[in-house]
């Protein structure tokens, strides 16, 4: 069955609530959003309108309740809930917010910048953004003053409807700011993601069960999946019926078995042994962590599309990424804006003794997933370690890191010449003239590149400026780099590129087996080279991570990157296959000790009855 035959079937299949907002236009909302967890008052607008149309008939619009006779205002955003929570209540593809760099609005003109310009409305600090990998980007000649919120919850800068700017039409939500100690009477309250307790205690399961592993599952199919309460209430009421629970023994599995998908920190590679499929489904999953001494913990978990991850008793003392902490419960992180690659990174302090753990998976159409892994310390994305392991992962002796020798990463950075026509493609870039405008930099450590003034989505910390940066965010500039690869030992290795624009890797004369990672769900392999031309088809940047096997020895590394109109991020990484990868550095091919992940406890062994 093809993309499309699979497509027809799942909207068939689906609940008509999928097809649908959850909530009819114009519906009043009360949320603590505001200062100090205050419960603030909202309406979601579904009528197209221009940004400034919009913020117009939102100033008209005095509190309906009576509650403050203030005047309301475009939504503005402090954090990662109240964003999920806009994208949830808001029928509309795009969603105008109250954000902008107009100057006639307190903004200053912000280009690609992401932290330069920017201003709320009400005067807010702009501490919160969601951009995506290639916003902003002044993409039009007339300028864009307004930022709207796109797929997976991710903004965009778009043309304001006013000063010579174009008029695109969204959706919007209103704001007034009750700043009320309780929920606003007379509008829909927002509840918890998760229920104090559960209908079926998992940590306990005492019934049938199928499968090992430390993992207790339950799953069910055919759920109303238009949210992730609708996912929860589904669950609830539905657990109770079930007469058998499923062992499994990783958290990081794809539903689809035939098919590849993007998401994962790591390849996702297991496949759960208990019914799910494409369509509308969810599944709990419940295991104990035994530790010996208390310490803090960092928790990576990729899904698609909804997830949330649960330590009863425990509060998450910060959560990055597109997800976010439950408002109105400290020890629940979810995610639930409907992505290939929802990714969250939660930090939390644990007991010594067992502790439970719950996460949930709910899957709307096309291919669900979930990944968690787990780190020893406080991390606050992918890269910020290579420690990432699958709970529950014992250790296999040492490992094989590639690197780079200790001539570094040769790198040049080429910029248009002046009157040539601008880059489109990959190959445009690859065609650049040889005397094109160029800047050199030798022995660099490790290629971990932004733009100053326009950086986008990174994967790993502390990034470097590109050569020859200046002031303001560059566009129409290739970035070439390469180094010796260096492979301590015969084996297969995971290597790949993180970019927001068209990029490539060769490893000369080396076949790439295939992608473990693609979030681009275009990249394309064609002998020794792997490569990508538009990687923001999810509003992630692009990632290509390639299977390849490799001797002992060295080897010729080539990264290429093309900017065309965007903010930059540029990296190179690699790992043995199956781990997190690390920056490929000067004088980083090493065998190191493997270390075991976080401990689970195993369940009593049950077999099938």
């Amino acid at each position: 069955m093809n993309r499309l035959s699979l497509l027809l079937v799942a909207l068939v299949a689906a609940p008509a609530s999928l097809l649908a907002a959850v909530w009819p236009d114009g519906t009043l909302f009360t949320a603590p959003f505001g200062p100090g967890g205050t419960w603030n008052l909202y309406k979601s607008v579904a009528t197209p309108m221009s940004w400034t149309e919009a913020q117009s008939a939102a100033e008209r619009s005095v509190d309906p309740l009576g509650k403050t006779g203030k005047p309301g205002h475009l939504i503005c955003i402090s954090s990662a809930a109240e964003n999920m929570f806009v994208y949830q209540k808001v029928t509309g593809h795009y969603i105008w917010l109250g954000l902008t760099d107009s100057e006639k609005r307190g903004g200053k003109e912000a280009g690609s910048n992401r932290n330069g310009g920017w201003h709320w409305l009400t005067g807010e600090p702009y501490t919160y953004q969601s951009w995506r990998s290639i916003e902003p980007n002044e993409g039009e000649s007339t300028g864009e003053d307004a930022v709207a919120i796109e797929s997976s919850g991710r903004w965009a800068d778009w043309p304001m409807g006013a000063d010579g700017q174009t008029e695109p039409r969204h959706a919007s939500m209103i704001e007034w700011e009750t700043r009320s100690p309780e929920p606003v009477a007379g509008a829909v309250k927002i509840e918890r993601v998760l229920p104090e307790k559960w209908a079926v205690d998992l940590a306990d399961w005492k019934g049938r069960v199928r499968g090992e592993g430390p993992w207790t599952v339950m799953s069910v199919l055919g759920l109303d999946t238009s949210s992730i309460w609708s996912v929860v209430q589904g669950l609830q009421q539905q657990m109770p019926t079930s007469t058998v629970a499923y062992r499994m023994s990783n958290m990081n599995y794809h539903v689809e078995h035939n098919n590849f998908f993007a998401g994962g920190w790591v390849e996702i590679k297991d496949n759960p042994a208990f019914p799910m499929f494409m369509g509308s489904c969810a599944a709990l999953h419940v295991a104990k962590v035994k530790l010996e001494k208390p310490g803090t913990w960092s928790f990576n978990v990729h899904c698609d599309d909804y997830a949330a991850v649960r330590f009863p008793g425990h509060k998450w003392k910060s959560v990055t990424g597109l997800g976010g902490i439950d408002p109105l419960d400290a020890e629940t992180m979810y995610y639930e804006c409907e992505s290939g690659d929802g990714c969250m990174v939660g930090v939390i302090d644990l007991p010594a003794g067992e502790s439970t753990v719950e996460v949930l998976l709910g899957n709307r159409v096309f291919d669900g997933m979930i990944q968690m892994l787990a780190a020893p310390g406080e991390h606050t994305m992918d890269g910020s370690t290579d420690q990432w392991r699958v709970p529950g992962h014992k250790a296999a002796g040492d490992l094989a890191w590639p690197g780079v020798s200790s001539k570094g990463w040769s790198v040049i950075r080429k910029n248009l010449p002046t009157g040539a026509k601008p880059m489109e493609k990959l190959m445009d870039g690859m065609a650049l003239a040889e005397d094109a405008p160029a800047v050199t930099a030798e022995g660099v450590e490790k290629i971990n590149y932004i733009d100053s003034d326009a950086a986008s989505d990174i994967k790993f910390p502390n990034p470097a400026n590109l050569p020859g940066d200046e002031p303001g965010g560059q566009n129409q500039f290739v970035v070439m780099a390469q180094a010796e690869l260096v492979i301590p030992r015969d084996g297969m290795y995971h290597i790949g590129i993180h970019a927001d624009n068209r990029c490539a890797l060769r490893i000369a004369d080396q076949q790439w087996l295939r992608f473990v990672r693609d979030t681009s769900y275009n990249g394309k392999i064609e002998g020794d080279t792997m490569h990508e031309e538009d990687p923001d088809r999810m509003g992630t940047a692009g990632q290509l991570f390639g299977e390849i096997e490799l001797k002992k020895g060295t080897y010729t590394i080539e990264a290429f990157y093309v900017n065309l109109k965007s903010p930059t991020t540029l990296s190179v990484f690699g790992a043995p296959a199956g781990y997190a990868p690390r920056l490929l550095t000067k004088d980083g091919g090493k065998i190191e000790p493997d270390i075991d992940g976080l401990p689970l406890v195993m369940p009593v062994a049950a077999a099938e009855k």
